[in-house]
């Protein structure tokens, strides 16, 4: 639990579509306030779905929800049914269907918006970056092009994949904005003496964690809900690796810092006795 609620709450308040609204702030105060704004409705989203699922375990029970979905997804369907009863009032269908409106339209805004990040990102910082003086006519094809070359396949896997355990593929997600994404923020926010080595060894060695332990963790294979429920590798014994890939990044990412300082204090004294080895034979030629 302590390892899934870490998880969920960094994870969530990391992930791509959340930090990109740091990208309107003003000022790195301004991106604090908002980061404190962003992992406090995450961590009360969590708190509020944790109740949900009690709640909903309480009412139903956990065999009549685990015959319905092995993955517990209907869990929040179920609990609404018990707690509205058989004979359901206008006015409540009209709650449900608006409630799940709105969480249809909450997911659909965050695909597009890691869509547009994507395309983005590819057409300004990739291509754009390559050529000098580009046009913005010919930007702005280039990241609808990229929208297309991310959408589309994307939209395939997805109907490709809807019957099968999605879990596993959320749970990284999560776990990748928890232990490579949150670790490289914090830093960069708070220690000044944060350097690019250690940026890039806490989003290499806390993706690298993640991939590493995800296989062996039970929504992997192991139990009935995994993607592979038939097979049994299970080696890691949690269903997210937040315990040990978060401390994982954010000592990779103070090694690295430490360790690049290091090497660069010891460049400097190199080249200050460099010079002073030059000024003082400089200064024998002339007294001879």
């Amino acid at each position: 639990m302590i390892s899934s609620e870490l998880t969920v709450v960094l994870g969530g308040a990391c992930l791509p579509h959340i930090t990109m609204r740091m990208y309107t702030a003003s000022s790195a105060r301004q991106v604090r306030r908002s980061m404190s704004w962003a992992v406090s409705c995450v961590a009360l989203f969590v708190l509020v779905v944790s109740v949900v699922g009690f709640g909903a375990t309480a009412l139903v029970g956990r065999a009549a929800i685990a015959a319905a979905d092995p993955q517990g997804n209907t869990a929040y369907l179920l609990g609404s049914r018990a707690a509205f009863g058989t004979d359901v009032s206008t006015a409540e269908t009209l709650l449900f269907t608006t409630v799940t409106a709105a969480i249809f339209l909450t997911l659909l805004a965050s695909v597009a918006g890691m869509i547009l990040a994507c395309a983005n990102s590819l057409a300004h910082d990739v291509f754009a970056t390559r050529v000098q003086d580009m046009p913005a006519r010919r930007e702005m094809t280039l990241a609808r092009v990229s929208a297309l070359a991310i959408g589309v396949p994307t939209i395939l896997l997805a109907t490709l994949v809807q019957h099968h355990s999605l879990q596993p593929l959320i749970t990284l997600s999560f776990c990748l904005g928890a232990s490579a994404l949150a670790p490289a923020l914090v830093y960069g926010l708070f220690w000044r003496r944060y350097t690019r080595a250690g940026l890039m060894c806490t989003l290499v060695g806390g993706t690298l964690t993640v991939l590493l332990l995800m296989p062996g963790t039970n929504l992997v294979s192991g139990s009935p809900g995994a993607a592979f429920p038939h097979a049994d590798f299970n080696w890691f014994p949690f269903t997210t690796t937040g315990l040990v890939s978060i401390p994982a990044g954010f000592f990779l990412g103070w090694l690295g810092t430490v360790a690049s300082g290091r090497r660069r204090a010891a460049e400097q004294r190199r080249q200050y006795e460099a010079v002073e080895g030059w000024i003082l034979a400089g200064a024998v030629r002339r007294g001879s």
